[in-house]
């Protein structure tokens, strides 16, 4: 009843109402990432040189899935979760790991620096922000035309699997932009320096650079103010 005598005054008064968002305190971000293995064709180990094989996998597109917390005005933290298919391996002047392909599952503890919100003007919607996350993951590999003979091996000389722990660190940067409290969108970048193990390569280690472009929904209570 107050709410509908206080609207009947402003009207009345002719005063206007402007919307305005609310920080939102948790939020989860769906997104489709495209990616890109930094590197040259080759790989030297000590003199010992081979085809790269991540370097060479031309098609890597994945999703990711983050859930963030704000902690403060300008830090938030999160777990992100990872899907990366990587395939199409092609090399200019080799044909080692030729039909090999690689599929990622990695998990990231998320901690977010970014632009602080504002009541209103531009950043009362739009948020910059950096990432920093130490990677965990379980990677899936199918390798073709392998170059070694891995002894006690039940598999074909043709094709192998191999289940492989990764680890490493990424750090990325990006921008959002809020329509409303429940729903926005955003794009990063982001790099991440991950280690791997296994006796089909040596090439142990790769670089990865990623691009998303994604949805924010916060399936919280949608709050607003007016002024």
């Amino acid at each position: 009843m107050k709410r509908i005598l206080l609207i009947s005054i402003l009207c009345v008064l002719g005063i206007k109402s402007y919307s305005q968002l609310f920080e939102d305190k948790t939020n989860f971000y769906i997104a489709y990432q495209r990616g890109l293995f930094l590197g040259s064709e080759l790989f030297n180990n000590n003199g010992t040189i081979s085809p790269s094989f991540y370097s060479n996998l031309r098609s890597n597109n994945g999703l990711t899935f983050k859930y963030l917390s704000n902690l403060s005005p300008s830090l938030g933290v999160g777990l992100k979760l990872g899907f990366l298919s990587s395939t199409h391996w092609q090399s200019g002047n080799y044909r080692s790991y030729n039909g090999s392909s690689s599929a990622t599952i990695t998990l990231q503890p998320v901690f977010q620096i970014r632009t602080k919100f504002n009541e209103s003007g531009l950043y009362n919607r739009l948020k910059l922000y950096g990432e920093l996350s130490p990677v965990i993951g379980f990677s899936m590999l199918s390798i073709q035309n392998n170059l070694f003979d891995i002894t006690g091996s039940d598999e074909n000389n043709d094709t192998f699997s191999s289940n492989n722990l990764t680890f490493g660190v990424e750090a990325g940067v990006g921008c959002e932009y809020a329509f409303t409290n429940r729903t926005g969108a955003f794009i990063n970048m982001s790099v991440q320096e991950g280690f791997i193990k296994t006796p089909f390569f040596i090439d142990n280690r790769y670089t990865l650079l990623s691009f998303n472009v994604g949805v924010r929904i916060n399936i919280l209570k949608v709050k607003r103010f007016n002024y």
